[in-house]
Order: structure tokens, then sequence, then C-alpha cells
């Protein structure tokens, strides 16, 4: 019958570990924890403004104990899961689109955890903290996403941040519970035609000898990867009894192939040559004839 006291014994002392876990739970004297629903946002491909978007979280302390408690604390900030070095990042797959976190609509003071400056509140909190009455306070911050950012590809990119606290209770005994808030930053795929393309001008004379060339360019920014084409409506026309045709450059010379493109989040140049052949009489009846025709572009992605 030896067993039995070895087992009565291995029960005693798993009874013994619970009472401790129970007398350690009760200790802390006040609580402190944190929760924010973080920022989510959409950012122009093709960079645009400083993105700005305001946000909060919130700060509840419970008093566990009838004695009054005096509390100060300030909240700081990690720089995400996906951070190289101080700078935040949002991530997609294997791409990366920086963002940061400012105590100040302005984005000038960064909010992080290194010093009492950039932490948040500045100065800390302080308050009396009585038993049954919770102390719940709101505080704002702001994500910040850069002006001019070249968007490595469209989607929604996400991080996490971590909030912590740094601070005291009178007489001791307090738990500060860190929190997480979700990072959104959504980057729609666009195109469009950044830089109009200006007139296309011939000088041409009468039985011209030779072909008259003119040509003009313009832009299009679109997001990076994206495939597109751009079409004119027509490659021919004619203008004071002139014959004359136009064409996108389709060797990518001087500019980009607008009938294969992939974006690339910066402004890409097109041309458009124009010529009018040799010799046309043309119909004008005067010295010097003017004529003029309009023409439109079309980007698809």
């Amino acid at each position: 019958m030896k067993p039995q006291p070895i087992l009565l014994k291995s029960i005693q002392w798993l009874g013994t570990l619970a009472l401790l876990a129970i007398v350690n739970s009760a200790h802390a004297r006040v609580t402190c924890t944190i929760n924010s629903p973080g920022f989510a946002t959409a950012y122009p491909m093709t960079g645009g403004a400083l993105n700005i978007t305001a946000t909060n979280f919130t700060v509840t302390c419970t008093n566990n104990r009838r004695r009054a408690r005096t509390v100060t604390y300030q909240v700081g900030v990690d720089n995400g899961v996906n951070a190289v070095g101080t700078q935040n990042r949002a991530r997609i797959g294997g791409s990366r689109l920086n963002y940061d976190l400012y105590t100040d609509l302005g984005c000038t003071n960064q909010w992080q955890n290194t010093a009492v400056g950039n932490r948040i509140p500045n100065p800390a909190v302080t308050f009396t903290s009585t038993l049954g009455t919770p102390d719940v306070r709101t505080f704002s911050f702001y994500g910040c996403v850069p002006a001019g950012l070249t968007v490595p590809t469209a989607g929604t990119y996400t991080d996490t941040v971590t909030m912590s606290f740094t601070g005291s209770v009178s007489g001791g005994g307090i738990t500060f519970t860190p929190g997480t808030f979700p990072v959104s930053i959504t980057a729609p795929a666009t195109c469009s035609i950044s830089q109009t393309p200006g007139d296309i001008t011939f000088n041409y004379t009468s039985f011209s000898a030779t072909d008259v060339l003119a040509n003009t360019s313009f832009q299009a920014t679109c997001t990076n990867l994206l495939p597109y084409t751009i079409a004119l409506d027509t490659t021919s026309g004619m203008v004071t009894g002139l014959n004359y045709s136009l064409a996108l450059n389709t060797t990518g010379t001087g500019g980009v192939n607008p009938l294969s493109s992939r974006g690339n989040g910066v402004a890409q140049t097109f041309f458009i040559n124009g010529t009018i052949v040799a010799g046309q009489s043309g119909s004008c009846t005067a010295g010097v004839c003017m004529g003029s025709q309009i023409h439109s572009l079309t980007i698809t992605y």
C-alpha cells in the first residue's frame, strides 16, 4: 500500500501552487489596460500630399483595493512588426510601404517609447484612483504616410503596433497591460494622363520636296507594375487639303512603349509623332493658311 502516500503528497503540492497563484493575482492594487482601433487609410498610388489620419487610444485604470492610489503613466509604441530601424512599414507580400506615428497633427513629433517627450500624454497624466470607479481616458495620435512615395504594388498594406506603459502607483503594486492595434493602408490601382500633350504644329510649304515632321510629348502615371496601353482616336487626318498621319512611339526610343507599358508609380514619358508627306499642294488660296483638328488619347488598364 505504499503508492497511496505518494499520490496524496502530489495532490497536496498541486493545491499549494493553486493557492499561491490566487494570492499573486490579487496582489495588484491598480490595473491599467490600453486599446486602440488603430488606423486605416487609402494612399494615392502616385504619391501626392502627406496623408494624415487622426485616431486614438483609450486607457482604463481600475483600483482593486479600498485605499485611494495616485497613478502616473505615459504610453509609448514600438515600430511595428515590419520596421527597419525606427522606420515603420506596412506590408503586402514582399512589398513594403513607409508610414509613421506622431503625437501631433503636423506629423513633426514621432510617437515612440524612446524618451518622455515622444510618449503620450506629454507631460505624463497623474490622477487619484479609487475603488469602484475606473479611470478612463482617451488620447489622440496620428498615422502619417509621406508624400511622393513610389508604391510597390496595389493592394492593402498592413502592420501591427504594440503600445506599452511607463509609470507608477503610490505604494507600488500596479499592473500595466500592453496592447496592440492594426494599421491598414490601401493603395488602389490607378492610371492617368498626368501631363497632357501639347500642340503638334506643322509648317508646310506646298509641294514640299521633303516630308515635314512635328511631335509633342505627354506623361502617364500608373500604379507600379500595372500593365496599361495608350491609343489615339485616329492616326490620320486632313487640314487645309494636306493629309497628315500621327503615331505614338512604339519602339521606346525617347520614351515608353505605349502599346505595352507597365507603371512604376512615377510619370512616364510618351511621344506623338506627326508627318505630312512631301509633294502635296494643299487647298490654301491665300499666302498663308491655318487649320486645326482635335484628337483624343485613351489609356486602358
